[in-house]
């Protein structure tokens, strides 16, 4: 059975608050009854029985949960709350008059445990302690005499819980807006609004990061062709239907160790790590995927592609170098007759044997 650790460490640091309030109390006590020994002896042995019990459950059921973390979850959550409550009311009945000043811990104990447990545990709470009001009314005389101050704990020990997490609801719901707030506002960040590729930004990161790796991969810069005419006649809602369908198309083209990201405009890029000797049959690949008519709304658009690619570390092992080199690439492309891509190095040598 698989365990949520952020539950289990709220269940855990509230058991081990309580086995030390319960021990602190417990100390306290003893120290009271000690000094008072000589009065009320048969009610004050009960209570020392009835805290000594506590006690001993209180650490039994921390050392449970350390020792057992996936046992019997609800069960141990149930138990705790039944035992404080029958403990607590059992001393009540035991003291007396002297009972009054335990009555708060009702109101500690449901709001602790709609806190730290949960708000099943919360209600449940206030089921059982509504039982321990009618078993103090009903076997207590001093109790029945004073229903009247038990009413108003009872009525006190539901509502400031209540409210308390009625607040700690509405906390919970502002942090959960906070992040998706904060969550949206990463996604912005970090990818393009029309296409929901990554941006600059993640193209940045993602080549800072390679680069350390220096290992072979091969830069594309990919810029559509007439983009500026599709635009100026057909008007950029068409053009931004041909951005989208362009993604969608390099999407298809590329497997899940590649980068795609959009840097702006009409201009894409990919990074990857394939063999060089690879590289032919992807870019084939690209190509016939992407490059062919889009039709939208009775307009017919033909997709082209340039696309220029340098090679780590062939080319040059700084990403500016490669950036540039894989520019120049693509606009010798765009001026090629029937070329969709060349690679830098095909430049460079036509430079060097002219």
């Amino acid at each position: 059975m698989q365990i949520d650790n952020s539950a289990y460490s709220k269940e855990k640091q509230h058991a081990l608050s309580h086995l030390w309030f319960i021990l602190l109390i417990s100390v306290v006590s003893f120290i009271f009854i000690y000094i008072l020994e000589d009065r009320q002896s048969f009610s004050l042995f009960l209570l020392k029985v009835l805290l000594s019990v506590l006690s001993f459950y209180a650490i039994l059921h921390y050392s449970f949960i350390v020792r057992f973390p996936t046992l019997f979850i609800m069960t141990r959550k149930f138990m705790l709350i039944v035992v404080d409550l029958a403990v607590l009311t059992l001393g009540i009945i035991t003291l007396g008059s002297s009972g009054l000043f335990l009555l708060p811990l009702y109101i500690l104990i449901v709001m602790e445990s709609g806190v730290s447990l949960g708000f099943i545990y919360f209600y449940f709470s206030i089921i059982f302690s509504s039982f321990s009001w009618i078993i103090l009314v009903y076997y207590s005389s001093y109790w029945q005499e004073h229903s009247d101050t038990v009413a108003i704990f009872a009525i006190t020990t539901f509502l400031i819980p209540l409210v308390y997490l009625k607040q700690m609801m509405n906390m919970h719901q502002k942090h959960e807006k906070l992040h998706e707030t904060l969550a949206n506002s990463n996604y912005d960040a970090n990818y393009d609004a029309l296409t929901g590729l990554p941006n600059r930004k993640q193209y940045d990161t993602f080549m800072k990061d390679l680069l350390k790796e220096r290992v072979f991969f091969a830069l594309l810069f990919i810029d559509l062709n007439k983009f500026k005419i599709i635009n100026d006649t057909y008007g950029h809602d068409v053009g931004d239907a041909v951005l989208i369908e362009v993604s969608k198309r390099l999407r298809r083209s590329i497997d899940e160790e590649d980068m795609l990201a959009r840097l702006g405009g009409d201009e894409f890029v990919i990074i990857t790590k394939r063999k060089k000797v690879f590289l032919a049959k992807f870019l084939e690949k690209l190509e016939q995927i992407t490059i062919s008519s889009y039709q939208m709304d009775h307009i017919d658009v033909l997709i082209e592609l340039s696309i220029g690619i340098s090679l780590f570390p062939n080319d040059s092992k700084s990403e500016i170098f490669l950036r540039k080199y894989a520019d120049e690439a693509m606009y010798v492309a765009k001026k090629t007759p029937n070329k969709y891509h060349i690679f830098y190095e095909e430049i460079k040598s036509s430079e060097e044997s002219f």
